[in-house]
């Protein structure tokens, strides 16, 4: 996937591709599979775009993520993380101790996309699912903190 690509997708959703979106995605392209925080994409922005503030660094994280063009993990008591969506179906399992996610290639909306469409005449374009668990390292680890 190119910055070309994930601003042609922006751009399809109506949004502006402002020089402050385009090096935000840059700088998530270049993490790869790594999830970074605010305060990271924020220090890497500043490098080319001196003047960006942390608040516009928020407000276009929330814009992509309501968009479904990057991912936010948020564990309790750890800083929100983002990476770049990379297919706009994704849906994952996440370990609540390692942060590890976990890609599922099933789709379990299917049916609720017929339902929702014959029922209630709603047409869901974009859906994320984020299942929260523990990785099987975690749980043989810490079997005690597990409670069902």
């Amino acid at each position: 996937m190119t910055v070309e690509q994930v601003l042609q997708r922006l751009k399809e959703m109506g949004c502006k591709l402002t020089p402050q979106r385009r090096l935000i995605v840059e700088v998530l392209l270049d993490a790869g599979e790594n999830a970074l925080t605010a305060d990271e994409i924020y220090q890497q922005v500043r490098r080319t775009y001196p003047e960006i503030g942390l608040d516009t660094i928020y407000r276009n994280l929330r814009l992509m993520v309501r968009l479904n063009v990057v991912n936010e993990v948020k564990l309790t008591g750890r800083t929100a993380q983002y990476s770049l969506n990379r297919e706009m179906h994704n849906h994952s399992l996440v370990c609540l101790e390692c942060g590890v996610e976990i890609p599922l290639a099933h789709c379990p909306i299917k049916e609720l996309e017929a339902v929702a469409l014959e029922q209630h005449g709603f047409v869901i374009s974009a859906h994320h699912i984020e299942l929260f668990g523990y990785c099987p390292d975690c749980a043989a680890v810490g079997d005690s903190k597990i409670t069902t």
